[in-house]
């Protein structure tokens, strides 16, 4: 008698054991899959193009294959006495597909352009090509993940009674595993180590897990089920098997087993739509950066593993499961709804922690964690919670336990399929955030009454009290929130002497157009993408613009096919399409950016409507990669740095692809600000550049860094560009934007390929597999090191003499020129004083003052001290420091005579 206590009280050592090394074993393959689906996602969108629709061809067969891998795994579960072995067999599977999927892609850059190609330049057969490409790339691994969680629910079932408790054990260890993997490999695996290395990882841990999971299996298995009669026959109702001591539901309905699934569909559905949609509003508030969305994916992540963890504790104990269904799929409904007001609110209380931690990365991360999870946790609880829930009341220990875990398990898979894509491509673009996210409300709300009243055995009077009650709330929250929350959210971060010209949502972005409420004639405008200020219309943006418009224009050769990328307000390509060029390629990754462009037509030129321009709605990488056309100029204006995905335009890859779509002798031209980067970061997007490109040169205006890149020497040659700025189109816009001057757009001249290469000396090289700009930038977002950059330019700036054919320019421009270059040298320092110092420091102004006393024409020189007179000096004014305020509109007026603005101040 003793001896059989002990062995049994052996056993159930001996089974505690086992669960608790496969409750391990799932933890670590949960983060393995979020490792893999993040690096697969991003390596994919590489290739296949940013575009959402790109994007959502590769997730969807992620998802469709975990769909199809639940119900073959249910299968197989039932079929065989050793589902641990598979299981483990099947990680090893994965692990080596990771490393195979790493070290195919190289193989596959060099053959997709052609495939791509041959699809004949059409969008759809291009999304039909990425779809198979991504189905042979990813259908077998995700297959096998899909068919694990059915696999261990087979082994870990045990009787009726524990069965709940086990399977929302081993939901939630997973998706707990999964909120580590992703985090660790947003913030940590591919900044620190890269993608092919973070791969590494995930492999190693994978083949531990499959490995120890094997070695368990000769421990634990084979095991084997009998139908107990008491779990499968039963006289109790058709919709539940009651239990009184709140042990299994075994559903005996057909009809109830297809509500079930549908439920599970529907919250698989709204669930992932409601991601995607909820993504886009949050990173308004919080900055798409990638620590942003890895951020609020892991707050989402963690409400969902919390709440399935809440469900283990407690689905074995209800004994009305599915009326408990019902009710909870209405509370989320009403949860949903009020998410919108809490949303709303978000900008105020993220500003508020902003300044709480003096706006320091570490600190705003984790304020933005927090925002994130208390604004998403009552959602993501429930949908957590509801899994296990509807898991349990489907299933029962008995021999089809494994094909019934995969069938609710796909059932929420293929929902969530769906719902991804509608929540891009159908919600968002024509109902807009704020109506898409009521209706999956509503859907919420109809399939939680349809549950609620179709089984159960709860009293008709208890169902309606309960219906009434939760329809009240939801229509109570319903009345209070906002009138449109992507509205509210996108205007918050306007300035408020601004007003709205153009909002519309589209599958790419949200586009918001405003200007001052003082503006005329269509001066001043900003453009605003996800609430990032992409472009504005002011004198110093437009002068940018202008400059890399007219850069082809500064040397010997001609240019007829040029390649624009990253349309914005369409400034540059307007400048561009006054030359004489051929042909424009006009490449923009939204449509509703277009849509907002007649707004800036006063700066743009009406560039919608020349002719010679050509538009393109796609990601300007994939459509380097899918075109055959050679060209002579390829120029881009990408978002900037610190946003998500923005990298994949700064990496060795990306410009040996703009060097292989060059004609002989052609140039490209690379943006790269200076504001929110460092020092170091600006060399190193300045090395990986030059690592590419054979010949190479240097531009600057304000604090903006031009690069220009070509397979032949740059020389400029100053008769023609003179001819050329000078036409009658050209002249009028670069005298507006203060480059009216051939010597003032030629002395922007910054480094020839000498001053570069000590300038990026010893600086790093960004590539596909390591971005790491992608992961420093969002950093410096807050960081005002504009002058720790001019301080690392200045010592190699190169006289624009030497870089000019001295053929092509006579004495008095090579003496002006000159003179003009140490005037600008003169500026750069003033420049580390006007972005560094005090607005009521002298020393900026004394600085520009000092560039004008050695060329007065210094136009960069007298822009910058009007700036800083007239706003400096109309606060002196307004303080009645009026000596001080006369000294300094005097000294300016000595460079700025006839200066209206300034004159106005001295009257």
């Amino acid at each position: 008698m003793t001896t059989s206590i002990q062995s049994k009280e052996t056993s159930k050592a001996g089974i505690g054991v086992a669960l608790a090394f496969v409750l391990l074993f799932f933890f670590v393959s949960g983060s393995c899959g979020l490792i893999y689906q993040i690096i697969w996602t991003r390596k994919l969108a590489l290739l296949f193009g940013t575009t959402a629709y790109a994007i959502s061809t590769a997730l969807t067969i992620f998802f469709l294959g975990l769909g199809i891998g639940s119900l073959l795994g249910g299968k197989l579960a039932d079929r065989t006495r050793f589902p641990l072995r598979f299981y483990g067999v099947f990680e090893i599977i994965i692990s080596l597909w990771a490393c195979l999927f790493i070290l195919a892609l190289p193989m596959l850059e060099s053959i997709l352009p052609t495939l791509l190609r041959l699809a004949d330049f059409s969008h759809f057969t291009g999304i039909a090509l990425r779809a198979l490409l991504a189905l042979a790339l990813l259908f077998v691994p995700v297959t096998l993940m899909g068919a694990t969680l059915p696999l261990l629910s087979r082994f870990v079932a045990g009787s009726n009674r524990s069965f709940g408790r086990r399977l929302g054990a081993l939901y939630a260890v997973n998706t707990f595993g999964a909120v580590l993997g992703c985090f660790i490999t947003g913030f940590v695996l591919i900044s620190k180590l890269g993608y092919t290395r973070a791969t590494l990882v995930g492999f190693t841990l994978n083949l531990f897990v499959g490995l120890g999971a094997i070695a368990l299996s000769f421990f634990r298995e084979p095991i084997s089920y009998s139908r107990n009669k008491t779990d499968s026959d039963t006289n109790d109702p058709p919709c539940e098997t009651r239990d009184n001591t709140a042990g299994s539901t075994a559903l005996q309905s057909p009809y109830t087993t297809k509500l079930l699934l549908l439920a599970t569909a529907v919250c698989g559905f709204s669930g992932l739509a409601l991601e995607v949609i909820l993504t886009r509003l949050l990173a308004i508030v919080f900055l798409g950066t990638t620590y942003a969305y890895t951020t609020m994916l892991t707050a989402f992540l963690c409400g969902i593993a919390i709440g399935g963890a809440c469900a283990a504790m407690v689905a074995d104990r209800f004994r009305e499961k599915i009326s408990v269904i019902g009710a909870t799929l209405m509370v989320l409904a009403v949860c949903v709804v009020m998410l919108l007001g809490w949303t709303a609110a978000l900008p105020e209380r993220f500003i508020e922690m902003s300044r709480s931690v003096h706006t320091e990365w570490s600190g705003v991360t984790r304020g933005t964690f927090l925002l994130s999870f208390f604004t998403l946790f009552p959602m993501t609880f429930l949908f957590g919670f509801l899994f296990p829930l509807i898991l349990r009341a489907y299933s029962a220990v008995d021999a089809h336990t494994g094909r019934n875990v995969g069938r609710v398990y796909s059932a929420n898979t293929f929902g969530g399929v769906l719902g991804a894509v509608a929540g891009g491509f159908l919600l968002l673009p024509r109902l807009g955030a704020h109506w898409s996210i009521l209706t999956l409300a509503l859907l919420l709300l109809f399939m939680g009454i349809l549950v609620l009243w179709s089984c159960g055995t709860t009293g008709v009077r208890r169902k309606t009290i309960v219906t009434l009650i939760l329809l009240t709330a939801f229509g109570i929250a319903t009345s209070r929130i906002p009138n449109d929350v992507s509205r509210e959210l996108n205007i918050g971060y306007v300035p408020a002497d601004h007003r709205v010209l153009f909002f519309q949502e589209g599958v790419e972005g949200t586009v918001v157009v405003t200007e001052p409420e003082t503006a005329v004639a269509g001066e001043d405008r900003v453009l605003w993408i996800n609430r990032v200020q992409a472009t504005t219309s002011i004198e110093r943006g437009v002068k940018m613009n202008r400059l890399q418009g007219v850069l082809p224009l500064l040397f010997e050769r001609d240019y007829p096919d040029v390649l624009f990328m990253c349309f914005g307000s369409g400034i540059t390509c307007g400048t561009l399409a006054l030359y004489d060029f051929d042909t424009i390629d006009a490449v923009e990754i939204s449509p509703e950016v277009l849509e907002a462009a007649p707004f800036f037509g006063k700066d743009n030129l009406g560039v919608l409507h020349n002719p010679k321009v050509h538009f393109h709605i796609d990601d300007g990488r994939n459509y380097l990669l899918r075109t055959d056309k050679r060209y002579d100029v390829i120029t881009f204006e990408p978002m900037p740095l610190a946003l998500a995905g923005v990298s994949a335009f700064y990496t060795r890859e990306y410009y040996t692809l703009c060097l292989n779509s060059l004609k002989p002798g052609g140039i490209v031209s690379q943006w790269i600000p200076l504001h929110s980067n460092d020092p170091e970061v600006v060399r190193d997007l300045a090395y990986t550049f030059t690592s590419v490109f054979p010949e190479y040169c240097a531009f600057f205006v304000n604090a903006d860094l031009f690069l220009i890149g070509s397979d032949a020497p740059l020389k400029m040659h100053y008769e023609k560009a003179k001819e050329r700025l000078s036409t009658p189109a050209l002249q009028p816009i670069l005298e507006e934007a203060g480059l009216g001057d051939t010597i003032e757009v030629l002395s922007c001249y910054l480094f020839d390929k000498e001053g570069l290469d000590q300038f990026t000396q010893g600086a790093k090289s960004m590539s596909d597999d390591r971005p790491l700009a992608e992961f420093i930038a969002p950093r410096l977002v807050y960081a005002r090191l504009v002058p720790e950059s001019l301080r690392l330019l200045l010592p190699n700036m190169t006289n624009p003499v030497t870089a000019v054919l001295p053929e092509s320019i006579g004495t008095e421009a090579l003496h002006a020129l000159e003179k003009r270059y140490h005037s600008r040298r003169q500026d750069m320092d003033a420049l580390q004083q006007y972005y560094g110092a005090s607005s009521f420091d002298d020393s900026a102004a004394n600085g520009f003052i000092a560039s004008l006393e050695i060329d007065p024409d210094n136009l960069t020189a007298q822009y910058y001290l009007r700036e800083i007179v007239v706003a400096q000096g109309s606060l002196l004014l307004r303080w009645q420091d009026y000596e001080r305020a006369a000294a300094l509109i005097e000294r300016a007026l000595v460079f700025l005579p006839t200066d209206p603005e300034i004159l106005a101040l001295f009257n």
